[in-house]
């Protein structure tokens, strides 16, 4: 009798998985209901293939989410982030019921009915309510778009989504290893695979506070700016008032001799900020002319440059070249991450940008001497990148290159001298 209830529930899943993703994805308000099918058909082989062989085992959770999720990834290849909203969506309210369902049977009831009606009072507890949420589901079915449209308008990270679902897997994990009593085995693998789990997450927000903090100096170096170009307003407002008092006097004489001394003492005012505990470093100075040029810089540099065998002025060079590219690329626009530390043996410098991405068939050409998207019938650009390429393996190091929508990336890797 269970069997036939997993089967059915295992029916309703799919069909509830199908119907939700379809309707919030379909095109021209028309429900494809051929591939509304075929997603039931093959998320019902999967789960109830995994429940009939395995029954009930903490494992098959996780092996049934990630298999169901690429079923949808791979059946809206043109929406495969999308298609996971709705999916997750669904997978979740579930997940909340199956643990609430779980533990309530076999928290509570299990224990106070008699043993001869156990199956009956399971299949009314945890499997029956299953078609109650499958009719929720299409009557409210429009609430549940509307969920949907909210979380892609607020663009909310599909990742912390699909960690809220893993994390209910994980509790429904425990309850099944808890009540079911599973092997050592199978509780040292989920125990594994939570620990990775773990890891994952941490170094993902640990990866989201580090971009934070950055945002926060950057912000506070904007905020130190902003007052000084307050300041600024200021003393040019004074300076104009008093030009115009002089013009209306008609002392041009004087005017002039003003007009002429306000131009000789007032330097250009650059409108990019540096966010860098140390303004006197070779990365500080090899990235001056980006902030002249209206680009926003971070700097972190924490190591000592002289554990390796490159000079401060070769150094200089290697980094200006990268910086001069990426100032052409990003037009006087954006922000440049530069980032010096020591590790294993070898001090590694990353400079990010955030200008156009570099296409992914120059990548393994623009080290070459002379390769240039420029016109360049002078024979003048192309070279920049070829001499840094050269000065690092001059001194056993190596230049890696990268390039995505979001970030471009140079990183160098230098060997620390006499590292044992």
């Amino acid at each position: 009798m269970r069997l036939l209830a997993d089967i059915i529930v295992s029916m309703i899943q799919a069909i509830i998985f199908a119907y939700s993703t379809e309707c919030c994805l379909k095109s021209e308000n028309k429900l494809n209901k051929l591939k509304v099918v075929l997603i039931t058909i093959v998320t019902f082989i999967i789960n109830s293939s995994f429940t009939s062989i395995f029954g009930n085992i903490s494992i098959c959770v996780f092996i049934i989410h990630i298999s169901c999720l690429v079923v949808m990834i791979f059946s809206y290849k043109d929406n495969k982030l999308k298609s996971m909203i709705p999916y997750t969506l669904t997978y979740s309210f579930m997940g909340v019921y199956g643990i609430i369902s779980y533990n309530l049977f076999f928290g509570f009831i299990e224990g106070l009915i008699p043993v001869e009606y156990a199956d009956i009072a399971n299949i009314l507890i945890i499997y029956v309510p299953y078609i109650l949420f499958l009719y929720l589901c299409i009557k409210y079915m429009g609430k549940f778009i509307e969920m949907y449209k909210l979380a892609v308008s607020e663009k909310i990270n599909m990742i912390v989504i699909i960690t809220i679902s893993f994390c209910l897997d994980f509790v429904l994990a425990f309850y099944l290893i808890i009540y079911n009593d599973e092997s050592k085995m199978l509780k040292n693998m989920i125990i594994t695979i939570l620990c990775v789990f773990l890891a994952f997450i941490i170094k993902y927000f640990a990866n989201i506070k580090k971009k934070s903090d950055q945002i926060f100096k950057l912000n506070e170096a904007l905020e130190e700016k902003n007052s000084e170009l307050r300041k600024i307003k200021h003393d040019y407002g004074a300076q104009i008032s008093y030009l115009y008092g002089l013009c209306l006097m008609e002392r041009f004489d004087d005017l002039k001799k003003s007009l002429k001394d306000i131009i000789n003492k007032n330097d250009s005012t650059p409108t990019a900020v540096e966010v860098s505990e140390n303004r006197n470093s070779i990365l500080s100075l090899a990235l001056k002319p980006a902030i002249d040029m209206g680009i926003h810089v971070i700097i972190e540099e924490n190591c000592d440059f002289s554990v390796v065998s490159i000079t401060e002025m070769e150094f200089y060079r290697i980094i200006s070249n990268i910086v001069n590219n990426a100032i052409k690329a990003m037009n006087g626009k954006g922000i440049i991450i530069a980032k010096a530390y020591e590790y294993l043996g070898n001090v590694i410098v990353r400079i990010e940008n955030n200008g156009p991405r570099i296409p992914e068939q120059h990548l393994n050409d623009i080290f070459k001497v002379g390769f240039t998207t420029k016109e360049n019938s002078d024979q003048s650009h192309g070279y920049g990148l070829s001499i840094v390429k050269d000065l690092v393996e001059s001194h056993n190091g190596k230049i890696y290159a990268k390039s995505s929508d979001v970030v471009t990336e140079f990183k160098i890797v230098f060997p620390i001298k006499n590292f044992v």
